[in-house]
């Protein structure tokens, strides 16, 4: 039965295969992902630590637990496989000394190809990467396979319980899972991972976001950009469809009140700068791409970001961000963490629920304010624009509230090293 469950897999997929290719042969901007169905990967004196994440979120999350791999085993290859393109930009931009390259389609063919050619010693599997012949045939070699950071979303977790009888058995082949808290422990349980090999060992995203720069570095980007220390920048970050409409409604309704006021959005995809911009038309526009080649316009009150792995630096040039993705059904928020552990008071609708702990973490410390109505957002930014002490008094709570569950890279490290030794 379960060897049927597998050829009935591959089976819908090599179906599926030619209007996949068709598709991304007339998608221009997603042609580029033709390459995963035979990625390149560097020749290695040694068998590589092989880790894969799948786009922006996980390679940041994944890459503190690099680093920390770098510093403590120097000689060890690490190869880190991504999905998309956007996750490959920003693991190029921003890891070094390791290989970065696409990851296989989970083709069989593809999959067993990429695992040849690298010959990596482990596989490790940042949060919900399940890919079913990605884990078989990392076994089939001898692997050890990880899940680090795992978490399994209240969203998906009824459709992986729905599917579990018909999809491969994959999970049941993992060596460990290393779950983010309890609930997600409990999940992986329920979709057959067994018990023993389970453990707790916290959430990598509270070490893998910045919580400093340099002073020069802001400076530099205030520079930039034509920001002043006396302007008060409120941060729309990762927004999506929905969330610039209700920042252009917040900024009719503050910009008066508030003559140093000036407003970041930061679209989650570029492709949609220009639908970003499209609220604000009535407005002096400046983009993050113009300003940086050094075309300022002082006159610009609404900036955009339209560059790629600089989002963390605005949210520190800012007095408060506002999280997008957050105030209307379907996406589910964006990473809190980000900007609260920076010393930014951070604000959130009700649709969290790819974030819950962070956000009821960041809720119950008094670290962030979230709402229940998209339509309350103006008058909740009034009110902390109107009082810099209840803004600091949130920021420091946010901060310390995010530095006390920091741990996790270092938990997952040793648990990394102690499968490593399995591996060789």
């Amino acid at each position: 039965m379960k060897m049927m469950r597998y050829l009935l897999y591959n089976l819908i997929l090599v179906i599926a295969t030619p209007a996949g290719v068709l598709y991304l042969l007339c998608a221009s901007k997603y042609r580029a992902l033709l390459r995963r169905f035979r990625p390149l990967t560097s020749a290695y004196e040694s068998r590589p630590l092989w880790i894969h994440a799948c786009s922006v979120g996980e390679v940041g999350v994944a890459s503190g637990l690099v680093r920390r791999i770098r510093e403590r085993f120097p000689d060890l290859p690490v190869m880190l496989s991504v999905s998309t393109l956007s996750g490959l930009d920003i693991a190029r931009a921003g890891l070094s000394g390791i290989t970065v390259t696409l990851a296989p389609f989970d083709l069989l063919w593809s999959v067993r190809g990429f695992i040849r050619r690298a010959k990596p010693r482990m596989l490790a599997i940042i949060e919900t990467e399940l890919w079913p012949n990605m884990i078989r045939e990392a076994k089939r070699c001898g692997m050890p396979v990880v899940v680090i950071n795992g978490r399994i979303s209240p969203r998906r977790f009824p459709v992986y319980k729905r599917y579990k009888r018909v999809m491969p058995p994959a999970l049941s082949l993992l060596d460990c899972v290393a779950a983010q808290d309890d609930t997600c422990a409990r999940r992986f349980k329920e979709l057959d991972v067994p018990e023993g090999a389970i453990e707790v060992t916290g959430n990598m995203k509270y070490d893998a976001v910045t919580t400093e720069f340099a002073a020069d570095v802001l400076e530099m980007m205030r520079r930039e950009n034509g920001f002043s220390r006396h302007d008060v920048n409120v941060i729309f970050g990762s927004t999506r469809p929905g969330d610039e409409e209700l920042a252009a409604a917040c900024w009719r309704a503050l910009k008066e009140e508030f003559p140093n006021l000036r407003f970041i959005i930061a679209p989650r995809h570029l492709q949609r700068i220009e639908e970003a911009k499209a609220p604000f038309q009535e407005e002096v526009v400046q983009c993050r791409s113009v300003a940086k080649a050094g075309n300022l316009n002082w006159r610009a009150r609404v900036f955009v970001v339209d560059t790629i792995g600089e989002l963390t630096r605005f949210y520190a040039l800012s007095s408060v961000a506002v999280i997008g993705g957050s105030f209307f059904p379907g996406v589910e928020g964006h990473n809190p963490l980000e900007p609260a552990a920076l010393g930014v008071p951070t604000v959130f609708g009700r649709f969290m629920g790819n974030f819950p702990e962070a956000a009821a973490l960041l809720t119950e410390a008094e670290g962030a304010v979230q709402i229940e109505r998209a339509e309350e957002l103006p008058g909740c930014l009034r009110q902390l624009l109107k009082e810099p002490m209840a803004r600091e008094r949130i920021a420091l709570k946010g901060r310390k509230a995010v530095l006390n569950k920091r741990g996790a890279v270092e938990r997952n490290v040793a648990l990394l090293t102690k499968y490593m030794e399995r591996g060789e």
